[in-house]
């Protein structure tokens, strides 16, 4: 029997681009693809794979610009048939020191040194608690706004089970997940990740709010940004979900008594 040779894996552009999908803005909760931060893939012969990102300022965070460029050069050094990768910040006022720190493998602290306050893992924990808090608050307002008999301090019961199959409850098992939180777990939980008692759940849930109201108003605003400073960049952001409908008046007319101690 004659034996056959496996043909080499070959990488491609789009195999490059669908594995940047994965790589997330930390503070802004979506993929770099979707906001157009990828400027330029380039895909050799020899599975050579050259990457530049762009970002909305040339100011932005050098802690989550690093982690953004880093992330990007791992999932592509994943692909099966990838050669040498190169990943480059551009028009950033920290671009050659992050660059550098990329070619060389010096790693985060090896690149900031001391002006590295984090580790990588602490700033992505940090970042993935608060996708899930906004992940959180949008399921169960949604799920709000569909039951007009529900009350706010229902919601301290509802688990995932509960909510319906769709993008918005997806997008939060994977957050959870990310996070090691048990999936039977009630969807709204406090900071320690514990259930929220009843007569709570108002508050916490004004607090979730916030924080999804601020991950959604800066993701808005740094579109904006980059299709500013890089005319015909729009072409290349992914719309974001459209909002459900208006939020329900007794979210808007109820305060609950914000003087009032939060159980530990």
């Amino acid at each position: 029997m004659t034996a056959t040779s496996e043909r080499p894996v070959v990488v491609t552009r789009a195999d490059v681009t669908t594995a940047l999908g994965a790589v997330v803005d930390p503070e802004l909760d979506e993929p770099i693809t979707d906001l157009g931060f990828v400027r330029s893939v380039e895909v050799g012969a020899d599975g050579d794979v050259v990457v530049h990102l762009r970002l909305p300022t040339s100011f932005c965070s050098p802690n989550f610009a690093y982690l953004m460029a880093s992330d990007a050069k791992d999932v592509i050094a994943a692909l099966p048939g990838v050669g040498r990768v190169v990943v480059e910040l551009d028009d950033h006022h920290d671009s050659e020191l992050i660059n550098a720190g990329l070619a060389s493998g010096a790693g985060y602290r090896g690149t900031f040194r001391h002006e590295a306050l984090d580790s990588l893992d602490e700033l992505r924990a940090t970042f993935r608690r608060k996708a899930h808090t906004a992940a959180a608050e949008r399921c169960l307002t949604a799920l709000l706004r569909s039951r007009p008999g529900m009350v706010e301090e229902d919601l301290g019961a509802v688990v995932l089970d509960d909510l319906p199959d769709d993008d918005a409850t997806r997008a939060l098992r994977r957050r959870r997940a990310d996070l090691g939180v048990p999936v039977e777990a009630p969807v709204l939980l406090d900071e320690g990740f514990r259930p929220v008692p009843r007569v709570h759940v108002p508050l916490r849930l004004r607090r979730a709010r916030s924080v999804r109201i601020s991950v959604d108003g800066n993701a808005h605003f740094c579109r904006g940004l980059l299709r500013t400073r890089y005319p015909g960049s729009g072409a290349d952001q992914s719309p974001r979900p459209a909002d459900t409908g208006p939020v329900p008046v007794q979210l808007l007319t109820r305060r609950p008594d914000e003087n009032q101690e939060m159980t530990a």
